[in-house]
């Protein structure tokens, strides 16, 4: 694995992804020599910047922004950085749920402890809860369908781990849950969508 700052990790992937290439986290964690938490870290940058976009499930590409940075060999900075303040948007913040919301836009099917795995740092509590409630009511909303099959577990009488697919990709904004109108409000779209009931 390589130790690399944070500036260069997007750094990293843009200019490997400078060719035009789309490509699944599994093919960038093979030719760069980066665990997928690296990856999803650096990805997330680039998506919040306009560089990178999902174009199908599990493969990215750059925007045609992204290829213009590459060509002209940007560094990424480290440094916080925030999206240009369109109506009904908020900066990005670099919370425990934006970081699982940019994981989820960077899966293709997962699971909860995937998705952990890709999102949690040291000082996040209880990562794991936290990450189930975000699921349950971004699967209520409409954004992700659980899957029929389940992963398989890891000791003989478990009945397995429940699997989702992202099914409404809005943008790099986690949606957020209002508890008092149980709606989920959409940054990137200035929409609320309601919270089925009769979801588990």
């Amino acid at each position: 694995m390589q130790k690399l700052e944070a500036g260069a990790l997007p750094t990293t992937i843009l200019h490997h992804l400078g060719d035009g290439s789309c490509l699944t986290i599994d093919a960038l964690e093979e030719a760069l020599g980066l665990t997928r938490r690296q990856i999803s870290d650096g990805s997330a940058k680039l998506i919040f910047r306009g560089l990178l976009e999902r174009v199908e499930a599990g493969c990215y590409r750059l925007t045609a922004e992204g290829l213009k940075s590459a060509q002209a060999g940007e560094v990424i900075k480290s440094g916080p950085w925030r999206p240009d303040r369109a109506r009904n948007r908020k900066p990005v913040r670099d919370t425990f749920r934006q970081r699982v919301w940019s994981a989820i836009r960077m899966s293709g099917s997962f699971t909860i402890s995937d998705i952990v795995m890709a999102a949690a740092r040291p000082d996040d509590k209880d990562a794991e809860n936290n990450a189930a409630w975000y699921l349950r009511h971004l699967t209520r909303a409409g954004y992700l369908a659980e899957l029929p099959s389940r992963q398989r577990g890891t000791k003989l009488t478990s009945s397995g781990f429940k699997r989702w697919r992202l099914v409404r990709d809005t943008g790099p904004q986690a949606p957020v849950f209002k508890s008092k109108s149980l709606l989920v409000h959409d940054y990137n779209t200035g929409e609320d969508w309601p919270c089925a009931t009769n979801l588990s």
